[in-house]
């Protein structure tokens, strides 16, 4: 799903369009798995059957941020820019669900700034990895939370 938001000036209306970061980054962690010829599936949605090698992505602005923006009720002035947080849950049958989870950090802390796919990523603050193991499935999982800077594009 692709976000529009339209930022009213004093003279003048802009319209931003930001781009789906969950599908963003699926095709980027793909990509870049691949160069590593690691064989697990991304997505932002778990195909039945789920792969035994899976990276699921999903934004949870829900979730608590750790910047100094948020901890101060202040917002940035940029407003051509995103602020997602992601969510990305490693699981691997075989049991090596931290090592997945370790790659897709070292991938994504390495991604900023530049881009990810044609979406330009100005920071990418890693907020930390847990070993969650599925409650329903008892697959190990580990997940990892990101808050990332992207820009949106003004449209004419």
């Amino acid at each position: 799903m692709v976000q529009l938001i339209s930022v009213q000036g004093l003279d003048m209306n802009e319209k931003i369009l930001f781009s789906d970061i969950e599908q963003t980054l699926v095709d980027y962690l793909t990509t870049q798995l691949a160069a590593v010829s690691d064989t697990a599936t991304v997505v932002s949605r778990v195909p039945d059957p789920r792969p035994a090698r899976l990276v699921r992505v999903t934004r949870n602005d829900r979730k608590a941020r750790v910047d100094v923006e948020d901890r101060e009720g202040r917002r940035s002035a940029h407003l051509i820019l995103d602020r997602p947080r992601v969510v990305l849950e490693c699981t691997d049958d075989a049991g090596t669900a931290a090592t997945l989870a370790a790659i897709v950090r070292s991938i994504l802390s390495a991604a900023a700034p530049g881009y990810l796919g044609t979406v330009w990523c100005d920071q990418v603050e890693d907020a930390g990895m847990e070993n969650d193991t599925d409650p329903v499935t008892a697959a190990p999982r580990y997940t990892l939370v990101a808050d990332l800077i992207v820009r949106g594009t003004v449209l004419a």
